[in-house]
């Protein structure tokens, strides 16, 4: 190989690897997530119990509406989310919703879409939450 190839090829490394490389993190982060919509679905942990069809809708409406800024696959919770949803859609595949609620800063939200399957997360303010949590679990001003 002369001088000249190998030249261009450390130039095409030093380039490319450090661009796939910042592609590869920014990708899922600025990459609409489509959520298959949810037909039925349960409240998991604090509490166990079927959601109402309005309750549903909402969170599904909620689903829909924050496609972005979702974290790569594969995140790792240090422990159970305190508010568990485990949502249906149509084909009777799952989209598992947990949160970790945090007193002074964003809740963090996962979603699964597969039983023990890898998270994908995101930060919320509580405000933005409301949909995801049903009366019982709702914060008291």
């Amino acid at each position: 190989m002369r001088r000249e190839q190998k030249l261009l090829l450390a130039f095409c490394a030093l380039v490319f690897i450090p661009v796939g490389i910042v592609w590869f993190v920014a990708w899922p982060l600025i990459h609409a997530w489509k959520f298959p919509p949810v037909t039925e679905g349960k409240i998991v942990a604090p509490v166990s119990r079927d959601l109402s069809a309005t309750e549903v809708q909402d969170i599904n409406l909620w689903l829909q509406s924050h496609t972005t800024a979702w974290g790569p696959s594969g995140e790792q919770p240090p422990a159970k989310g305190q508010v568990i949803l485990r949502m249906n859609n149509a084909d009777n595949h799952p989209v598992i919703i947990s949160i970790w609620k945090h007193k002074h800063q964003a809740d963090i939200v996962g979603v699964q879409l597969e039983d023990n399957g890898p998270y994908r997360m995101n930060a919320f303010e509580d405000a933005s939450l409301t949909a995801l949590q049903p009366a019982e679990l709702q914060p008291h001003g």
